[in-house]
């Protein structure tokens, strides 16, 4: 719809603004990208920061980010939402060290970030597997902007440790948090224990979800199941009819951890 306004604003003859270009462009796909590009660079002499802030949003968007970057390092100008715009983009891709790298670049410009930039590079190195990294990013978020992490800068931090498979670190930094871990930060310490099958820590997990979300029987079924695969049946059948108890059915598709299979 967007698309078909522009279209008729133009057969119209109609001048459009920038308040138009920034609607339109995350509307588009590749081709009606790079028209309304074209049609940026012959209308628009002068540098419209929010107009380019939405061409390098929609390459990254589109998968193109090198084409994404290229409009950002062609920016006279940027303000902080280019930055975190790019920085984004490389994190949507998997390009962990190019967003550490912009972030680095930043910095050294005197561009003071804000908590997106560092929710969006700590996303980046966890997506790229950087730990270190991302743990540099998170301690400079207090060390040197004086700023307090979000609960989800904290939920980036335990996923990262998690996928890589450093489960200890991630229960140690959970412990040492000042925020109430919520249900996405035990969330991702349970995937990881699937993808490591570090019992004790499935464990702590799961029961913490069951504490946060006691409505969920899926919590039952994986916490049973984690005593099962340790040979704790008694504590398996014992977590069974507490969910039972609570009225609960198992959800289809997930089956119980029988004592012999």
């Amino acid at each position: 719809m967007a698309l078909e306004c522009f279209s008729e604003m133009q057969r119209m003859g109609v001048k459009n603004d920038q308040t138009t270009l920034c609607t339109v462009l995350p509307a588009c796909d590749l081709r009606c990208g790079k028209q309304v590009h074209a049609y940026i660079r012959r209308r628009y002499a002068d540098s419209i920061v929010p107009v380019w802030n939405a061409l390098v949003h929609m390459y990254s968007k589109c998968g193109c980010i090198g084409s994404a970057n290229t409009v950002f390092s062609n920016m006279v100008v940027r303000d902080l939402v280019s930055w975190n715009t790019m920085i984004g983009g490389f994190a949507l891709h998997g390009h962990g060290e190019a967003a550490f790298q912009l972030l680095k670049e930043m910095n050294q410009l005197g561009v003071c970030p804000s908590p997106v930039t560092f929710t969006s590079a700590l996303s980046a190195c966890n997506h790229s597997g950087l730990v270190d990294e991302g743990l540099r990013v998170f301690g400079s978020i207090t060390r040197d902007f004086q700023l307090s992490p979000s609960m989800e800068h904290f939920s980036c931090v335990v996923d990262m440790l998690s996928r890589a498979g450093w489960l200890e670190d991630a229960i140690s930094f959970i412990e040492q948090m000042p925020l109430k871990p919520d249900k996405c930060i035990w969330g991702a310490v349970l995937a990881a224990y699937r993808a490591y099958q570090n019992v004790d820590v499935g464990k702590i997990a799961a029961e913490h979800l069951i504490r946060l979300e006691p409505e969920r029987a899926g919590h039952y079924v994986t916490l049973s199941n984690i005593y099962a695969k340790a040979g704790r049946w008694n504590d398996a059948v014992r977590v069974r009819e507490q969910m039972e108890g609570r009225g609960l059915a198992k959800p289809s598709g997930q089956s119980w951890i029988e004592s012999g299979s």
